[in-house]
C-alpha cells in the first residue's frame, strides 16, 4: 500500500540540491535576495523562451493522460502552482523585476491546456488579486520556496469553485463519501522550520534570517464518513497528488479536507523523482488498483512545465522518454 509521504529533514535537502543545481544552470546564483534582504526566491523560477519545446511537451503529456483518466471513469483536476516570483514580483530585487515572459507564461499554459480538454485550477489569478499578498500573512513564505498556510488554503478554495462550476469534476466530486469538517486559525503566529532557500547559503549567510512565523489553520474531522468509518482507505473517492506543495505540512491537504468535505488520500512525491515517476508509481500501486479514485487532483509547480519525462537535469534513474511514458500510462489505464 501506498504510505503518504513524510516531511524530513532528507526532503529539505532533497529540494535544496534540486533547486542548487537548476538554478546554477539558470542563473549561476542558488538564490535570488529580495527588497531589503527579507525575501529570498529561486532564480529557477524565471522562464525561458528556450524551455518552449519542453513545456509543448509537457501539455501535451497532461492532455494525453487527461484523456486516458476520462476512459477509466477518472475526472482529473490539474492545479498549477504560480511561481512564488509573480505573485510576490513587487519583492523582487530592482535589478531583477518580472520579464514579460515569466509573466504571461502561466496563463499562456492554462490556456493550451483548456484548448485540449484538461480541467485546469488556475491559481494565478486569485493569488494576484489576493489581500495577503501584502499582508503580515502572505501567500508565499518569504524564505522559502513553499507556499504559506494562507496560500494553502486560497488553493483549496479555489479548487472547490473550479469543482462546483466543471460538470464533469462536480459529478465526480459529489459520487464521493460526504465527511465533516472543520477548520480554525491559531490565535497567534508560530514558527516554522520550512526555509529550503535559506539552507542554500553559505552558513555565514544564513544566521542573518531569523525563523519565519507563520499563522497556521488545523482542520478537525467533525463526522465518519457515509460509508464508515476509513481506516484503511478503502472507502476515499479522491486522491490528492502532488509535489512538496502536497506535503501535509502546508496544509494544502487538510485545506481540500475543509473545502470539499471530503476525505482523500494524498501524496507527496518525493522531489527527485518528479511527477511523472509519482504519477506512475501510484497508479501502480495496490491502492489504486484496489481503490480507482473518482476524482485525482495533481499538482504541480509552475516551474515543472519546463520538466517533461525526459528532462535532462533530473537524476538519471527517473528520467524516462517522453513517448514511453505516456506508453506506460495507457498500459496501466488500458
Amino acid at each position: 500500500m501506498l504510505k503518504k509521504a513524510m516531511f524530513s529533514c532528507a526532503a529539505v535537502v532533497a529540494c535544496s540540491t534540486l533547486f542548487a543545481l537548476s538554478a546554477a544552470a539558470a542563473d549561476n546564483v542558488p538564490v535570488l535576495f529580495g527588497k531589503n534582504n527579507e525575501w529570498l526566491f529561486t532564480p529557477y523560477e524565471f522562464a525561458q523562451q528556450s524551455d518552449a519545446a519542453d513545456t509543448s511537451a509537457t501539455i501535451s503529456l497532461f492532455e494525453k493522460a487527461n484523456k486516458l483518466f476520462e476512459r477509466q471513469g477518472i475526472a482529473l483536476a490539474l492545479v498549477i502552482v504560480p511561481s512564488k516570483v509573480r505573485i510576490h514580483s513587487d519583492q523582487l530585487p530592482p535589478n531583477k523585476p518580472l520579464d514579460p515572459y515569466t509573466e504571461g507564461k502561466y496563463e499562456n499554459a492554462v490556456k493550451v491546456l483548456k484548448a485540449g480538454g484538461v480541467n485546469v485550477v488556475n491559481l494565478n489569478q486569485p493569488f494576484l488579486a489576493s489581500p495577503h499578498r501584502s499582508s503580515d500573512t502572505p501567500l508565499f513564505l518569504r524564505l522559502d520556496t513553499h507556499w504559506s498556510p494562507s496560500g494553502a488554503l486560497l488553493a483549496a478554495e479555489t479548487i472547490k469553485a473550479v469543482i462546483d462550476a466543471t460538470p464533469s469534476l462536480k459529478a465526480a466530486w459529489a459520487a464521493t463519501p460526504e465527511v465533516g469538517y472543520t477548520l480554525s486559525w491559531n490565535k497567534q503566529k508560530t514558527t516554522t522550520r520550512a526555509r529550503d532557500l535559506v539552507r542554500l547559503l553559505p552558513p555565514e549567510d544564513q544566521k542573518q534570517f531569523a525563523p519565519e512565523q507563520v499563522l497556521p489553520f488545523k482542520v478537525a474531522r467533525t463526522t465518519a464518513s457515509q460509508a464508515g468509518l476509513q481506516g484503511a482507505g478503502d472507502t476515499v473517492g479522491i486522491t490528492v497528488i502532488g509535489s512538496s506543495y502536497t506535503n501535509k505540512n502546508t496544509g494544502y491537504p487538510d485545506g481540500i479536507r475543509y473545502t470539499l468535505q471530503r476525505d482523500l488520500l494524498d501524496i507527496s512525491i518525493q522531489v527527485d523523482k518528479g511527477p511523472w515517476v509519482g504519477m506512475e508509481e501510484y497508479l501502480r500501486d495496490e491502492s489504486f488498483k484496489t481503490n480507482k479514485p473518482k476524482l485525482i487532483i495533481w499538482e504541480i509547480p509552475e516551474r515543472e512545465l519546463r520538466s517533461p519525462p525526459n528532462a535532462k537535469f533530473r537524476d538519471v534513474r527517473y528520467q524516462i522518454d517522453n513517448a514511453e511514458w505516456i506508453n506506460r500510462i495507457a498500459s496501466i489505464l488500458k
